[in-house]
């Protein structure tokens, strides 16, 4: 009981931290619906790198002007999280590519993409303008879900809102082309425009998310939730409504148990999104179903 309400107590502490991590579990929980039917289930840590090699080109860039990404203000054009943005967007766009060639598979291109940013981001962070800089990268990227800023939760609530109106209008548009992307294209829907989309939108909300909350429980609410979801139910709109639930209680029981008991956040939010896991798998295990 005493833990409860020094919890609640606490709560200027937490307010804004779990207020993102919600919306994140919110946002990704429901675009992981479409991660995982695509396969692109390590979209996230792709677009992480990449979000990574952003900004690492942002403190080089910044190094031609004597520009600290650190400055209290700096212009938008040298801004790391511009630069962020615009990387995870354009990859998020390349994801586009394999519905539209045949030879290339979305997991070869989302490893593609990670080793490749992941092998940049090192090459630029060694030029001899920003080596002292190196170290901060993953600072300026990968955010934590105890202590968020205000300005990043935000910017979360800018995307969501945006990602949010974006779907409402194309959401059976989106769900057509990813089921069955051959008659879609018959009928006459614009599918490249409409995978380009959609691929922009999860680069977008993955990058602002990690930068908010961190890469870690990033990548879990965009893949757990859904996954569990799939298993426990068939029909899509019980799935999107499930995963959207699996993701708000890891992200808020995750945080809470956390807390109370001292552990760490993300790893902790991961935990219980994972609970989700363990009916379907159980049946599995003892023959009554197959996954």
């Amino acid at each position: 009981m005493n833990e409860t309400i020094s919890f609640w107590d606490a709560a200027f502490l937490w307010k804004e931290p779990m207020a993102a991590a919600l919306l994140a579990a919110a946002l990704c929980g429901y675009l992981g619906v479409f991660v995982v039917l695509r396969r692109i289930a390590f979209v996230s840590a792709a677009l992480s790198q990449v979000s990574g090699l952003g900004i690492a080109v942002a403190f080089w860039v910044g190094s031609f002007f004597n520009v600290s990404p650190h400055q209290p203000s700096i212009p938008l054009y040298l801004e790391p999280l511009t630069y962020a943005l615009l990387f995870a967007a354009l990859a998020s766009l390349l994801l586009g590519v394999p519905g539209h060639v045949k030879r290339v598979s979305p997991e070869s291109l989302v490893a593609l993409g990670y080793v490749a940013a992941g092998g940049l981001v090192i090459l630029v962070l060694s030029s001899a303008r920003i080596a002292q800089e190196a170290h901060e990268v993953g600072d300026l990227l990968f955010g934590t879900a105890v202590a968020v800023k205000r300005e990043h939760l935000i910017t979360l609530a800018v995307v969501a809102a945006g990602v949010g109106v974006l779907h409402l209008f194309l959401f059976k548009d989106f769900m057509f082309t990813s089921f069955d992307p051959l008659s879609a294209r018959a009928m006459g829907f614009p599918v490249r425009g409409l995978d380009a989309a959609l691929h922009l939108s999860i680069g977008i909300s993955v990058a602002v998310a990690t930068r908010a909350i961190g890469a870690l429980p990033v990548f879990a609410f965009l893949v757990l939730p859904a996954g569990a979801a799939l298993l426990h139910v068939h029909r899509l709109r019980l799935v999107i409504v499930l995963s959207l639930a699996f993701a708000l209680v890891a992200a808020g029981l995750g945080y809470y148990l956390s807390f109370i008991w001292r552990l760490p956040t993300g790893p902790t939010m991961v935990a219980v999104a994972a609970v989700a896991w363990l009916p379907p798998l159980v049946r599995a295990l003892f023959g009554k179903t197959r996954l």
